[in-house]
């Protein structure tokens, strides 16, 4: 698959996951709406600093944005949970694991 069209797709999906319309997005983006629909159908090849906006606008690091696309299989909640834990520091992991284990009782 080209990539314009895996990356519109990709776009098209996470917008409708946040379930964000596509007005909005193409505001959040400071882009017009036609235009955002020519990207999501794959018509338009999108700027990295486009890619970048989207990704900030959702918090996905930009990298795992790539690795969705080329590892179609790869879910946005397993990316987003990633990068979470990215984030936290020690005491904050343990205190995660305690929380997440007493689902397991």
């Amino acid at each position: 698959m080209e990539i314009n069209k895996k990356i519109g797709e990709q776009i098209r999906e996470v917008r409708k996951k946040y379930n964000i319309s596509m007005v909005q997005l193409a505001e959040d983006l400071e882009i017009s709406q036609p235009r955002l629909s020519r990207i999501e159908n794959g018509e338009q090849e999108i700027p990295i600093s486009l890619i970048q906006k989207f990704c900030q606008r959702f918090n996905i690091p930009m990298g795992s944005f790539f690795k969705m696309i080329d590892n179609e299989d790869i879910s946005l909640v397993d990316d987003q949970v990633e990068h979470i834990l990215s984030t936290l520091n020690d005491e904050q992991k343990k205190a995660l694991y305690v929380f997440l284990s007493s689902f397991q009782k």
